[in-house]
């Protein structure tokens, strides 16, 4: 079924494929399934890093207790926020995941179901992306097959974090951007843009992306004010009471900006240190022997694609590539100021905050690409793109295994030395920089980021009650627990071990 025409003669409005389409987006649905295997093949089977365990808890206690409250605190942001408060993560992901931890527990298993679902669902969305970009079918379904291999996403499958899911809100406000139609099209997109932001605040520099395609009647009276609605009456509800978080600068800094004494001399000094300190780590980058960095480097490559594909471009889809351009500049600018680059901040800080944007890039990069004469000449740039595709992915998924198994180890070897000596007591909350142990242990809340010192633990045995607190034997903590009366050490008789566990007596 051909697609209907608009006032703008780049657009078309949003209606079922023809069957032939539809049959190859299936098909291309199962080559997803058969990358998803292979992903699955060459990945670590376990919950490991601290923020899976964060996610899955969280998603339970809010299927359980109705709550977006963390279980996992860090003593600073205790002592500066009190106590209870929510994780400094955004929490669209968390209410995205919470129903399948109701069904399949707080497992990977439901991360990972989650994570399927929407890398499937995302296939179709990328082909209809593809369409404003493109100029026929053949190519939209090029771009949604090779979508099924793009770094990172094939990576990050089995991983219980949000990036498909960022991806996905992304690409369905995108999606809805350039092929809706009617009175709902401007307050709708509106609203599917401001509720990205529930689940990464980056998503909203993708605005000019919606001023580019809007015409500015539709902008004003339509997206504007359903964009700010939303924003103010369900984000920013829902995104209040964060914890304070050291690598997540925004909206840490912010917030200690204004307890200084110079607020804006404060700012400007942690943002200058910020983005010097991004600026040395991107010229260290080192991609043959980083998949960070590798990966960067390719998403860097794609960043290039709405300028190599200009002249090659509609009037249309040049306006979008203008967009797309103005989008990545503002992202990079925050990512300098505020966020992180590489080897900083969590997994892969830089790349999660660019790939969103890598199935649109990957759409400007196939469009020279399509209007090639040759067919040799497609189907050899076409293999040469899948294969540095799959060589990225399996540098990747490589580094996660064994990154995730490390973790893994020492965390689990780490709980249960906890759970022995602490088990027994029944505590309602530890202090202990274990996260699996609080994956396991649900309903007990876990201080994972310990106090620096005597002061600060101080501060907080007066700010929360807590029933053990577990520290490594070369803690300089340990200095304050010797002798101190309102401890006890439960697991003294073990001369070697490898953490010290005291019991908090009042």
């Amino acid at each position: 079924m051909p697609s209907g025409a608009s006032s703008d003669p780049g657009a078309r409005t949003l209606r079922v494929p023809a069957p032939r389409t539809a049959a190859w987006l299936l098909a291309i649905g199962l080559l997803g399934l058969l990358v998803a295997d292979l992903a699955w093949r060459r990945s670590f089977h376990q919950v490991a890093w601290p923020d899976e365990c964060i996610y899955l808890v969280g998603a339970r206690n809010l299927m359980e207790r109705g709550s977006l409250d963390t279980h996992f605190y860090l003593t600073h942001s205790l002592l500066v926020r009190g106590y209870p408060h929510r994780d400094v993560h955004l929490p669209g992901y968390l209410l995205a995941l919470a129903p399948l931890v109701g069904a399949l527990g707080a497992t990977l298993t439901a991360g990972v179901a989650l994570n399927l679902l929407l890398f499937l669902a995302s296939i179709p969305l990328v082909f209809l992306v593809a369409r404003a970009v493109l100029p026929d079918r053949t190519g939209a379904l090029v771009a949604a097959a090779l979508f099924t291999l793009l770094p990172p996403f094939p990576g990050y499958l089995y991983v219980v974090y949000p990036e498909l899911a960022v991806a996905f809100v992304f690409l369905a406000g995108l999606a809805w951007l350039f092929h809706g139609r009617g009175g709902w099209h401007a307050p709708l997109a509106g609203v599917l843009f401001a509720l990205g932001a529930l689940f990464r605040e980056t998503l909203l520099f993708a605005w000019p992306l919606y001023l580019a395609r809007l015409p500015r009647r539709q902008w004003l009276r339509g997206f504007a004010p359903a964009a700010l609605a939303t924003l103010l009456l369900v984000v920013a509800p829902l995104s209040r009471n964060r914890a304070v978080h050291p690598n997540a600068l925004y909206p840490s800094l912010v917030e200690e900006a204004l307890r200084s004494a110079s607020p804006f001399t404060s700012l400007v000094s942690v943002v200058a240190g910020n983005v010097a300190a991004n600026l040395r780590l991107a010229a260290q980058a080192r991609p043959w022997e980083s998949a960070e960095d590798l990966t960067l480097a390719m998403l860097a490559l794609l960043a290039l694609a709405p300028l190599l594909a200009w002249g090659t471009l509609t009037p249309a889809a040049r306006r979008l590539a203008a967009a797309t351009l103005c989008s990545l500049g503002l992202l990079t600018a925050a990512v300098l100021a505020v966020y992180v680059v590489r080897q900083r901040g969590g997994v892969w800080g830089g790349v999660r905050a660019y790939m969103g944007w890598a199935p649109l890039l990957l759409c400007f990069a196939l469009a020279p690409l399509v209007r090639l004469r040759a067919a040799w000449g497609r189907a050899a740039l076409l293999a040469a793109l899948v294969a540095a595709f799959v060589h990225v992915d399996r540098r990747h998924l490589d580094f996660f295994y064994r990154y995730k198994a490390a973790d893994h180890e020492d965390q689990d070897r780490q709980a249960r030395l906890i759970e022995r000596s602490v088990d027994p007591f029944r505590p309602r909350r530890v202090v202990a920089r274990n996260f699996l142990y609080g994956l396991s242990h649900y309903p007990v809340e876990v201080v994972w980021s310990l106090p620096r010192d005597q002061q600060e633990l101080s501060r907080l045995e007066r700010a929360i009650p807590f029933d053990f607190l577990v520290i490594h034997r070369v803690s300089p903590l340990r200095l304050a627990l010797v002798g101190n009366p309102h401890y006890r050490r439960v697991n003294k008789a073990d001369k070697d071990a490898e953490l010290l566990i005291w019991r908090r007596l009042y």
